[in-house]
């Protein structure tokens, strides 16, 4: 079985990151802050790459063992 339960944790909290990050950036616009609107940037794109990496499938998430596999 591939535990994958902490990745998929992660994954939530990172698309939680990435629409604070929406939150900051409209703020920014709304009240002309430049560092707001780059912050929020920035914690936007981060956010999205978190999620797509962990989300990702790896080579030693290849379940090998035979046992575990059920036939068809």
């Amino acid at each position: 079985m591939v535990r994958t339960e902490l990745r998929i944790v992660l994954a939530v909290i990172a698309i939680f990151i990435a629409i604070a990050g929406i939150a900051m950036a409209i703020h920014g616009m709304l009240f002309d802050q430049d560092n707001s609107l780059l912050s929020g940037g920035i914690a936007v794109v981060v956010g999205g790459v978190a999620c797509a990496v962990l989300l990702n499938v790896w080579p030693k998430d290849a379940n090998d063992n035979p046992e575990d596999q059920h036939a068809p």
